[in-house]
């Protein structure tokens, strides 16, 4: 019985259409994404189509789509006996249950199992191609492809299977199915939230049905090389993952499945009999109904409150209700925002952000689901021949119908705006700014969820039944998230799509509506449209096929339909050319291919000149000219041009930036020849070539201005409120633009340019005269006079010299008491002010009058850098220091001569209420005080390892002043999270990881190792070392600029303060990618009458790696830190609670170490204060 049960199930499938469709989907789109470049799922960069990532990512995401394949085979066998009404007769027969329910599900499941085997083999067939790139692609190996199929494919379609059979089974309905796969992706997103914060990944993992998350905490920190060659075991927390999911469906289907009688549920209520009565004879008379328009009205009306009713109360809508509200109440449990754990506090912008990253997959699966039920309701009630032959206009039934839908939609956002609210208010917030909440929820957001939904609707109209129009509008909605990838980047061709709508709390929206507007209008006109059509093809009566409909489309519309129909076409026609007009005429349109193609033509064009000398500007006194409310800046810079090198200048490549039509470089003896407006390229020729030594004045004038609106690539340097840009974003620039070129090799080969190296080598001794800012950048004096609108406060370096006001504009002269890099800002904004001095430096912060809370942080961590950069590297070079906030649209804060922007989005709005956050408002702060020093008195050589003498040394010198003020607790935590994030940045580079020391601009590398690096050299060396080795480095190139320093020198002064010993310690740190595997495996304590004897059992590894990750294995013997605590680590709150802490000696394998402490241990750890790079750092502490 089992297995001619298991047979006839097989059989029925392969027979059915639904078996092809299916096949060919989950065939063709791993198959486009291995042999194409406009599909991609898994893979990318250095990792290879075919390797065990690549092939896992793949197959894990389809299988997120393979719960359409249970619905459709699993759901379906359980629920086909009861819909085909053979139920009573197949459970009359001398079956066995236990056999039969097994044999059916078995064979649902291996056809499931059939169908999904196609996605690991269009992987394959995909990577064979001839036309692969076959950089791109290594070896065969199937071991790659059947350890995920079998290790988590089969597992968890077994256990999602048991779970979808069972409940189904139990119903028998297929909404309990929809509700089964809706309940299965709540645990997964809900898995997600908590995997955003470390200390939840592994929860996450376990929980996540799919493995998605699983396989991520699984290859988290591997690198290219294990990308691409590590074969997946089944252990540890996959295992765990599979098991726990295997159980759970085990039990269900052993509870619910009916696997040992047969078992129908009639029903609690009793039948009771009716009484007969008696049925008046039909009258003769005849009765005249007029559909007048009070009774379309009432019709509207009463279909409207029904539908709403109808969604808004049924299960599958509370439930969805219910997990969006769910997964918003991770805001009282994961920060949302912020930086290290801390929380920015919950403004407004922030939560309607938090409301439209929880409810988007709601609002999908509502528009879907619901708009085939309301489309489709009357007709699958079997009430459709009735209702459709009342005299009810179709408009009736289509406008009630969408109205209703939209109105679902509208509450889902109220819902979340009703909890976010009260989130605020719990959190102490009290400035809902109730109008953004409107404008951002239900117009910004809502309304393209409107015109999508038009779309829907006049799908399943023409659709011939709702579940093939539900299908076509998820393929529709599914493939709009993919257009980007095959070549479709513009908003006109996506319904609903528009140019993104940037809010600020500073700025507000500022421009960014005036797009949207016009391209909502274009999409509103459509959809006005698509409704006439819609309700002209409305369906009535069971044998109203579309052809005829089609036929009497004319007729139905009527006069007043064809000229609505007409209006609204005339309407999307005139926005959309206006629309076309302003995005690819007035303003370029650049797609991401043709970006690439033009950065390849330039190069190709220009490369030659890379090396070729250029003039250094020596002095600029600036005129700029900012209206924030025209959206344009006019600007001229009176300048000396110097030609430092040995031999003539006769020509310079020049660029110019974005937004600027005119521009204009005007120097005596030299013109501008042969604009190239393509690559925003001129060559400016010089008469007489300017000899060496020689200087010669000239000016250079810009107008940075916007025409109309764009689709894409806004000015956010230039704002209403708000105003931010440096010289390099405003002025031309002098030379070839090395950062316009392509690093992506894949990209490099396509276009037929050669591999080239990221940065110069380090050893290219050539450069070292050159600045890491860029060539041709030296020390300049600086002035400048900027005027702005009356309102607003205009900043640049220097020092205020005289203010005025004049012709309704406000000017601020600004002007620098020494040399300085040539690397300055413009700013401008309504703001408030706050001023501290400290040791005759003025201290000013600029800032939002709603952003008050954190300005006398900032103000203390300026304080405490001065004091302690001062007494350990040397004298601040000026006699101010400004903090000015600018718009959230770019999150980062960077330090110019005595000038520091910083984002509102990474300090201003933290919430530092909580004495155990880190405060990174206060790290941040110190971080740009340092790079006074760390950048702009000693600058770096243009080669391998630039940043790390200005990001990495800033970093340091951030965590000392963190460290004074917070201690050493908060340094552990801040620490965790730098080797976090270099671990996981190590394994999504797209080239080669570099040693420490030749880095080349790699930001996991000069921030986050840096971080970890620099505090291992110091407990190595200890403060009074280093300090003494950074304040030598210091003076022998303050406002040096032939030659700049590099890394070379940074290891040199270490190497002077330090033993041979720690010179080899350094030299593994610098000149090698090393890491260390250390794991606490066993801790035994033994009470000794007043003390306890603790003995720790330690396994220790130290590894060298290669660019892409391969690892070799190398001696270690190291002292590394072994501490006995009576808290967690992370919950030091002073030295008493550390009982134990000393080095000891680890070598590789194992180790035993014995300590006696004076009081009852309750956790041990090797390495706790994270001093080293581990592998795994969350080994390292065990709980006693």
């Amino acid at each position: 019985m089992f297995l001619k049960t298991l047979g006839f199930e097989w059989r029925y499938y392969l027979r059915q259409p639904s078996f092809i469709v299916t096949s060919l989907v989950f065939f063709l789109l791993p198959f486009l994404a291995t042999a194409t470049d406009g599909v991609r799922i898994g893979g990318g960069g250095n990792v290879l189509y075919n390797g065990t990532y690549a092939i896992a990512q793949t197959i894990l995401i389809m299988g997120v789509f393979a719960l359409f394949l249970l619905v459709n085979f699993i759901a379906g066998t359980a629920t086909r006996n009861h819909t085909s009404q053979m139920s009573e007769l197949i459970y009359t027969r001398p079956v066995n249950p236990l056999q039969y329910q097994l044999g059916r599900f078995l064979g649902a499941l291996l056809i499931t199992l059939t169908v999904f085997a196609t996605v690991p083999l269009g992987i394959l067939v995909g990577s064979l191609m001839p036309w692969v790139d076959p950089e791109r692609v290594g070896p065969t190996n199937f071991s790659f492809y059947l350890t995920v199929f079998f290790y988590i494919t089969v597992p968890g379609f077994l256990a999602m299977g048991m779970i979808f059979y069972a409940l189904t089974q139990r119903v028998r309905s297929m909404m309990a199915a929809y509700l089964t796969a809706l309940g299965v992706f709540i645990v997964y997103v809900v898995g997600g939230t908590l995997t955003s914060e470390p200390e939840y990944r592994e929860i996450g993992a376990l929980l996540d049905p799919f493995a998605l998350r699983t396989f991520g905490e699984l290859s988290r920190y591997w690198t290219v090389f294990d990308k691409n060659q590590t074969v997946i075991t089944l252990e540890g927390v996959l295992l765990q993952n599979r098991l726990i999911w295997l159980a759970i469906g085990g039990i269900v289907l052993v509870l619910f499945g009916n696997l040992f009688s047969f078992k129908w549920q009639q029903g609690n209520k009793k039948i009771r009999p009716t009484k007969a009565s008696r049925v008046p004879a039909p009258s003769g008379n005849r009765i005249d109904y007029q559909a007048s328009a009070a009774h379309q009205w009432q019709k509207f009306i009463t279909t409207l409150g029904f539908e709403m009713r109808q969604v808004l109360f049924s299960p599958a809508m509370i439930v969805l209700m219910l997990f969006s509200i769910f997964q918003l109440s991770s805001l009282y449990a994961v920060p949302y925002g912020g930086l290290y754990g801390t929380d920015n506090w919950p403004l407004t912008q922030t939560m309607t952000g938090a409301i439209v990253d929880n409810f988007g997959l709601t609002m999908m699966i509502v528009l879907i689901y619901y708009s085939g039920e309301i489309v489709w309701r009357e007709r699958t009630s079997g009430m459709g021949d009735i209702i459709e032959s009342t005299p009810v206009f179709n408009a009736v039934f289509w406008v009630s119908k969408l109205l209703s839908m939209w109105a679902v939609l509208s509450v889902l956002y109220a819902v979340g705006m009703v909890f976010t609210i009260f989130f605020q208010l719990s959190q102490g917030y009290s400035n809902l700014e109730l109008g953004l909440y409107i404008s951002q929820l239900f117009y910004v957001e809502l309304l393209p969820w409107m015109w999508i939904t038009v779309l829907v609707f006049f799908i399943q109209v023409l659709s011939p039944n709702k579940y093939l129009g539900m299908l076509i509008a998820s393929a529709y909605l599914i493939s709009s998230l993919v257009l980007n990838q095959i070549g479709i980047e513009h908003n006109m061709w996506a319904i609903g799509g528009a140019p993104n709508v940037l809010y600020s709390d500073l700025n507000g929206y500022g421009w960014f509506l005036t797009g949207f507007n016009w391209y909502m209008l274009y999409w509103g006109a459509l959809s006005l449209a698509l409704s006439v059509v819609g309700y002209g093809l409305w369906q009535r009566g069971p044998e109203s096929k579309l052809k005829d409909r089609v036929k009497l489309l004319g007729y139905q519309l009527g006069k007043s339909g064809k000229s609505l129909l007409a209006a609204s076409l005339v309407v999307f026609i005139a926005s959309g050319g206006f629309i076309h007009y302003n995005t690819k005429i007035l303003n370029e349109f650049v797609g991401r291919d043709e970006g690439l193609d033009r950065r390849a033509e330039y190069e190709q064009k220009f490369v030659e000149f890379e090396n070729a000398n250029i003039p250094v500007i020596t002095k600029v006194n600036a005129l700029v000219d900012i209206y924030p409310h025209q959206r344009r800046i006019e600007a001229s810079a009176e300048v000396v041009v110097k030609n430092k090198q040995d031999t003539p200048i006769s020509r310079v490549l020049v660029s110019y930036p974005q937004h600027t039509p005119e521009w204009n470089i005007d120097i005596p003896g030299a013109e501008i020849v042969e604009m190239m407006p393509e690559y925003r390229s001129a060559w400016l020729e010089f008469k007489k070539p300017l000899a060496p030594g020689a200087e010669i004045a000239g000016n250079i004038s810009v107008v940075r201005d916007h025409a109309g609106f764009k689709d894409r690539d806004f000015d956010v340097a230039l704002a209403e409120n708000g105003t931010f840009i440096d010289n390099y974003s405003l002025f031309p620039v002098m030379g070839f633009r090395s950062d316009l070129l392509i690093n992506d090799r894949h990209e490099r080969r396509k276009r037929g340019l050669p591999e080239r190296p990221r940065a110069n080598k380090l050893e290219d001794s050539s450069k070292y005269s050159q600045s890491f800012f860029g060539k041709g950048v030296d020390f300049i004096d600086f002035e400048t006079t900027v005027s702005t609108s009356p309102e607003q406060i205009a900043i640049a370096p220097g020092y205020l010299q005289k203010e005025w006001t004049k012709n309704g504009r406000r000017y601020f002269h600004y002007k620098m008491d020494s040399p300085m890099v040539a690397f300055y800002s413009f700013l401008s904004a309504k703001h408030e002010v706050k001023r501290d001095k400290h040791n005759g430096v003025n201290i000013e912060v600029y800032y939002d009058a709603k952003h008050s809370w954190n300005v006398d942080v900032m103000i203390q961590g300026v304080k405490d850098s001065l004091d302690y950069f001062e007494a350990e590297f040397g004298p601040y070079q000026h006699k101010q220091m400004r903090i000015i906030e600018f718009p959230g649209y770019r999150s980062f804060a960077q330090s110019f001569a005595n000038t520091v922007p910083y984002s509102e989005n990474i300090g201003f709005i933290a919430d530092l209420r909580d004495p155990e956050a880190i405060d990174y408002v206060y790290y941040v702060t110190a971080h740009e005080v340092a790079h006074q020093w760390w950048g702009h008195q000693v600058g770096a050589a243009d080669v391998q390892g630039s940043a790390i003498l200005s990001e990495s040394l800033s970093q340091y010198s951030a965590i000392m002043v963190l460290k004074k003020r917070y201690g050493d607790n908060q340094i552990r935590r801040f620490l965790k999270y730098e080797l976090d994030s270099y671990l996981r940045g190590r394994s999504g580079e797209i080239l080669e990881e570099m040693a420490f020391m030749r880095s080349e601009n790699q930001q996991y590398i000069h921030y986050r190792k840096g971080s970890v690096v620099m505090m291992s050299i110091l407990d190595r060396l200890g403060e009074e070392r280093l300090n003494t080795a950074l304040k030598q480095l210091v003076d022998n190139f303050r406002f040096n600029s032939n030659p700049y320093p590099t890394t070379l020198n940074l290891q040199a002064e270490l190497n002077a303060v330090a033993t041979p010993d720690e010179q080899a310690f350094i030299a593994d740190l610098f000149e090698q990618i090393t890491l260390y595997d250390l794991k606490l495996d066993s801790v035994t304590v033994e009470p000794l009458g007043d003390t306890y004897e603790v003995t720790l059992s330690v396994s220790g590894a130290k590894f060298a790696a290669d660019g892409q990750g391969m690892e070799t294995e190398q001696p270690l013997d190291e002292s590394v830190d072994i501490a006995i605590f009576t808290v967690e680590p992370s919950e030091l709150q002073d030295d008493s609670q550390i009982l134990y802490k000393a080095k000891h000696k680890i070598v590789s394998g194992e180790n035993k170490i014995t300590v006696t402490v004076s009081e009852k241990p309750y956790y041990a750890g090797v390495d706790p204060f994270v001093k080293l790079i581990d592998r795994d750092s969350g080994d390292n502490v065990k709980k006693l």
